[in-house]
């Protein structure tokens, strides 16, 4: 429980940051004194993703099965370094998918599944939110931007292709947090290395001008 608070509360954070930014006219800047927490608001964010694809899956009806052709826009290779630019067009896509999702949802599919609703809705906002976190972290601009998501018109295949998006989702968002991981633990492992070297250098010793005693 206060591992999930914590993390709420990066956001929040965040999110104050980031607003403060955007009333300002511009986008926060990288010596902003708050600092995102990437690691931290990716694992939030993917808590929601899986609390929503619970929901999706209890309210849809399972198994539905894959949705074949998949979202190359979100599949990575494992070993592969977080690009900035990368990172952006993939929640970029993410975000406008579940925003596919969530309309489906509401307005056809599911009208009486509030707490869905509410659970995706939330899930957009964490992402876009992510996304400036990231943007803030990696730097990079998406210019080519994905195609907007095409949901098939068939009821089934509709299921198939959320419940497919919010699976892959879910795998990107572990190797994001698992990368923003990685990072902090080479900036943490650089800085314990600088601040022994430090406490290694000798202290200046200083002498009585004039004479040759140690003060």
């Amino acid at each position: 429980m206060k591992y999930r608070a914590g993390l709420w509360s990066v956001a929040f954070v965040w999110m104050g940051v980031l607003m403060q930014g955007l009333d300002a006219g511009r986008a926060p800047k990288k010596h902003s004194a708050v600092s995102c927490q990437p690691k931290e608001l990716t694992a939030l964010t993917n808590t929601l993703v899986v609390a929503s694809l619970k929901l999706f899956d209890k309210d849809n009806g399972e198994p539905l099965g894959p949705w074949a052709p998949g979202f190359p826009e979100l599949q990575v290779e494992k070993d592969s370094p977080p690009q900035g630019s990368k990172v952006q067009c993939s929640l970029l896509f993410m975000a406008q998918s579940l925003k596919k999702v969530l309309e489906d949802q509401r307005d056809d599919l599911n009208p009486n599944s509030v707490e869905l609703h509410k659970k995706l809705g939330s899930t957009i906002s964490n992402v876009n939110l992510l996304a400036a976190c990231a943007k803030h972290t990696l730097g990079g601009e998406c210019s080519l931007k994905p195609p907007p998501p095409q949901m098939p018109k068939d009821a089934f295949k509709k299921k198939q292709w959320s419940h497919t998006l919010l699976m892959t989702a879910r795998a990107y968002l572990d190797w994001l947090e698992c990368k923003f991981g990685q990072q902090s633990s080479k900036v943490k492992g650089k800085n314990k290395i600088q601040h022994k070297a430090l406490q290694k250098k000798p202290t200046p010793q200083k002498y009585l001008e004039g004479s040759g005693y140690l003060l």
